[in-house]
């Protein structure tokens, strides 16, 4: 889920008509070609000098290339930037859970959701905050059948399109209370708040993914 840029940001079928996200107040709901606009301006592409004409024939499509650097800001932006900067939803009526016979509870991600931001099953004592990446030593530790994760101590194990949550007691029925994500916008908008705005001039997209 990355591109480098050069400021620093810290680091199913439910009903989704009646999801929704959260921390929208101060965000900002660009359609594409609002969202261009706005890039034009911060790039001090816009206004257009008008009183003069420049005939070129290899030139550049530059919306066309400003879309490409759209789409990767934002991106990187859902994946890295602070979750208050963020749309965010609880997708739990979209995650299909199973459990395996040593408690640990597989749980699909759905396509929408960017990263995890809070998930907590109604076994455990407290939510998870904190995602593991499967090749880890904690993750080790949490897998290890006297050293693992339980309803006191949880874990989650983030597998990209799937969750392991660690872990229910045998013999659980496993049922989400939270499973709180970053998610993108299914209408194809940009959804985020205005402090996000500061990091447009100083975006540096990865030059291979724009070849």
């Amino acid at each position: 889920m990355k591109a480098s840029v050069i400021f620093a940001i810290s680091i199913n079928n439910f009903n989704s008509k009646h999801i929704t996200m959260e921390n929208t107040n101060q965000f900002m709901h660009l359609t594409p070609s609002e969202m261009l606009t706005l890039w034009k301006k911060e790039l001090r592409l816009e206004p257009v000098v008008r009183d003069c004409s420049v005939e070129r024939d290899d030139g550049i499509d530059v919306d066309a290339l400003l879309t490409l650097h759209i789409q990767q800001w934002y991106a990187h932006l859902l994946a890295t930037a602070p979750v208050e900067w963020l749309p965010v939803k609880d997708v739990k009526g979209d995650v299909t859970l199973t459990t395996g016979d040593n408690g640990i509870v597989t749980a699909s991600v759905p396509p929408q959701c960017v990263r995890p931001v809070e998930w907590q099953l109604t076994a455990w004592l407290r939510p998870v905050t904190r995602f593991l990446t499967p090749d880890s030593h904690e993750t080790q530790i949490a897998l290890d059948p006297y050293t693992g994760a339980g309803p006191c101590r949880p874990a989650a194990i983030d597998h990209g399109n799937r969750l392991l949550l660690i872990s229910v007691p045998a013999g659980t029925q496993p049922a989400l209370k939270t499973a709180r994500c970053v998610v993108r916008p299914a209408d194809g908008t940009f959804a985020f708040h205005h402090a996000a705005l500061s990091t447009i001039p100083h975006w540096q997209p990865d030059p291979l993914n724009l070849l």
